[in-house]
């Protein structure tokens, strides 16, 4: 179901927290929205699921524009992770995913045997199925994240946002939850879009980047195309080299600052 943002604004009060956003995404795509502090990238999320109300432009989602959809239809539609885990009151693995079946359920239903399915299947998704009687409180980070992403797909939804999904992870957790993004944009055709203070995201698992500016508009395509030295210079105010490993195919891009030194070449090939 393809995703798309035309000409977007939004600000509280008098203050611009962004202007004519612009973006497009098809079932199986992720996204990644890249931006310093203060641009605006959370509060672009919770305009994509309904949450704010932007003061001008449009989101459509398939045929539908966001604006007409019941928040019912939404709970469907969009499955959201938000960036921080809040207290649980001794809640199971299983309870916590079983939330997400809210829409399906309704507001005074009970979850039946269908949605316990649906619970255990989005907790295999994401390799959690063994700890479904585990209290969430018990949790590691990483597994703790993956059990919220688990509640997010139990709504079965078309797209899938996450804000800053790696947030206070270490890099073995980091990773696990990266490759089970990547996995459920291809096997499943989801459109992911997650915010993430990391630019190499975008290099090693994006199809698409947009690139916020504080108060300002953004600059979206392929993040090859359009994450470089001077892009991100811009953004970030900070000078970076943009370093190549080619010792496979395609070559892999990652962001160095310059800070450590590397000034002179752009490309390091092994």
């Amino acid at each position: 179901m393809t995703v798309c943002v035309t000409k977007l604004d939004f600000s509280f009060g008098q203050q611009c927290i962004f202007r004519d956003i612009s973006f497009s995404l098809k079932a199986g795509e992720i996204l990644s929205i890249i931006g310093p502090n203060g641009a605006g990238k959370s509060t672009l999320l919770r305009c994509l699921n309904g949450l704010l109300t932007p003061a001008a432009g449009d989101i459509r989602i398939g045929a539908h524009n966001i604006s007409t959809m019941s928040r019912q239809l939404l709970g469907k539609t969009i499955g959201y992770v938000p960036q921080h885990n809040e207290d649980t009151f001794g809640f199971t693995v299983l309870d916590m995913v079983l939330m997400g079946r809210a829409a399906h359920i309704g507001l005074f239903g009970e979850p039946g045997e269908q949605d316990r399915e649906v619970a255990l299947s989005a907790l295999s998704l994401v390799g959690l199925e063994s700890l479904r009687e585990r209290n969430f409180n018990e949790l590691s980070g990483g597994q703790a994240q993956l059990v919220i992403i688990a509640r997010a797909l139990a709504a079965e939804p078309d797209v899938l946002l996450l804000d800053e999904p790696t947030s206070h992870l270490d890099i073995f957790n980091q990773a696990q939850v990266l490759k089970v993004l990547k996995s459920l944009s291809c096997d499943r055709r989801l459109s992911v879009i997650m915010t993430t203070h990391n630019p190499d995201h975008a290099f090693l698992f994006s199809s698409k980047a947009l690139l916020m500016r504080p108060g300002g508009s953004a600059l979206f395509g392929h993040p090859d195309e359009v994450m470089n030295a001077e892009t991100i210079r811009d953004i970030y105010g900070i000078h970076v080299n943009i370093v190549s490993y080619s010792a496979q195919a395609p070559a892999l891009r990652t962001v160095v600052p310059d800070w450590l030194g590397m000034t002179g070449k752009q490309q390091i090939s092994k």
